[in-house]
């Protein structure tokens, strides 16, 4: 316990100083072995190779691949249009409400928050600005918006949850569809509290423009319906459906809308392929590091220790809570999985908590986590997009973090809000 004691500072002073994350479980792996058992040296290409040799994680670069390949096609701009153009994009505070949906919608095509400021962030703040808003706030809503992305199925993260902790990903994907939803909704519902100091959208759209945005935004649709139908009907698998979506969005870029080109799909391949090739190192280099705390049997090890403190699940919740929500600050909500979650998972379930609510408490925290000073990433990228002070961007989000800290409380006590739909389409008992 003492070697992983220091093991622990030494990987977090490292992050902190800025070596890259794989770089640092790297290394803090191979002095942690060298502490305690040098002969286990020779096991690191083995295990990192089997960190990463899994159908489940297949899915990860086609699911990237299908999202910027959608990205570069413009459907973030389709999905906006196609939400505005209903009667909730005239009310006001409309496109308040239409930025919370559309990026609710986008990140079941995306899958991961950056994604979403990335692909839809600047339409949307550009629209919002343009029709009054202030600017702080149309970055808050966006940001705070955006953190639905890996919990609205099928999520990048919920497929590394599921194949790094050996879980039906079918389970883990539905289990966030609730908690997504109730994000969105309580956002809604503090723009509709404050309703009337947001301004009306005045943009009139010709019936032939309608015509056109309704089909492309229902086409757009297609991609993660035809997803989550397959996987629930039992036709594909989640790794094979990931293969669908890429089939699906060249089809749609080749046919329907006409605009992908042959650099735009090199360019796809070679974003998915870089963001892939760092997200692997990171997940074969922690398979090591999980490994080597397994040997040494550190989760039982903590399990006894906080056992001691406490037996009540929901107290071991609430500290696991405060340690993701804190993690999620600075650290990259996929690194941070692979990292804490082999630890702390079997500590967890084994004082009766079960695996996929856990697994959603966690993709919860970490993400919240990512609109939560001071480090915030989706804070900074946000800023960066929308061309504002980061302090003002943090001060107009305050509101929606405190909405997200309060999800995470309601989902610690209330596990049913994950299982029920895993339940309901057959992936759970």
């Amino acid at each position: 316990m003492f070697e992983f004691g220091i093991a622990t500072v030494i990987l977090i002073g490292t992050i902190l100083i800025g070596f890259p994350i794989a770089y640092a479980i790297g290394g803090t792996t191979i002095i942690y072995i060298l502490m305690t058992t040098p002969s286990n040296l020779t096991s690191i290409p083995i295990r990192m190779f089997s960190g990463i040799n899994s159908f489940t994680l297949m899915a990860l670069p086609l699911f990237m691949l299908a999202a910027e390949i959608m990205i570069r096609t413009g459907i973030s701009e389709k999905l906006f249009d196609f939400v505005r153009i209903g009667r909730i994009g005239k009310v006001r505070g409309g496109l308040a409400y239409v930025n919370i949906l559309a990026s609710t919608i986008f990140g079941s095509i995306s899958g991961a928050a950056l994604s979403d400021i990335a692909g839809l962030g600047a339409v949307e703040m550009e629209a919002m600005t343009a029709d009054g808003y202030k600017r702080e706030f149309a970055c808050a809503v966006t940001a705070a918006s955006s953190i639905q992305s890996p919990l609205i199925p099928p999520s990048n993260v919920a497929i590394l949850y599921a194949g790094t902790m050996a879980l039906s990903a079918g389970a883990v994907l539905y289990a966030g569809l609730i908690p997504g939803l109730l994000l969105a909704g309580s956002q809604m519902l503090y723009v509709f509290v404050h309703r009337k100091q947001y301004p009306k959208s005045d943009k009139e759209y010709t019936p032939e423009e309608k015509k056109d945005i309704r089909t492309r935004g229902i086409i757009a649709l297609g991609m993660p319906l035809i997803i989550l139908v397959g996987i629930t009907a039992g036709f594909v698998t989640p790794t094979e459906a990931a293969a669908v979506a890429v089939l699906y969005a060249l089809l749609v870029g080749l046919i329907i809308f006409r605009n992908l080109s042959l650099h735009m799909v090199i360019e796809s391949l070679r974003a998915a392929g870089k963001t892939t090739a760092n997200l692997f190192i990171i997940t074969s280099l922690s398979a090591v590091f999980a490994w080597a705390i397994g040997v040494e049997q550190i989760p039982q090890q903590l399990t006894a220790f906080m056992r001691s403190i406490t037996d009540s699940k929901y107290v071991m919740l609430l500290i696991v809570n405060l340690i993701f929500i804190i993690v999620g600050m600075w650290m990259e909500t996929a690194a941070a999985i692979l990292l804490f979650v082999p630890i702390l998972a079997p500590m967890v379930t084994a004082m009766g908590v079960h695996p996929v609510h856990f697994a959603v408490i966690v993709i919860v925290n970490l993400t919240v986590g990512l609109i939560t000073p001071p480090v915030g990433v989706v804070l900074y990228a946000v800023a960066n997009v929308g061309k504002e002070k980061f302090e003002n961007v943090v001060k107009a989000t305050m509101p929606f973090i405190l909405m997200g800290v309060g999800l995470i409380i309601l989902l610690t006590f209330v596990p049913e809000l994950c299982l029920f739909m895993p339940r309901l389409v057959g992936f759970l008992d």
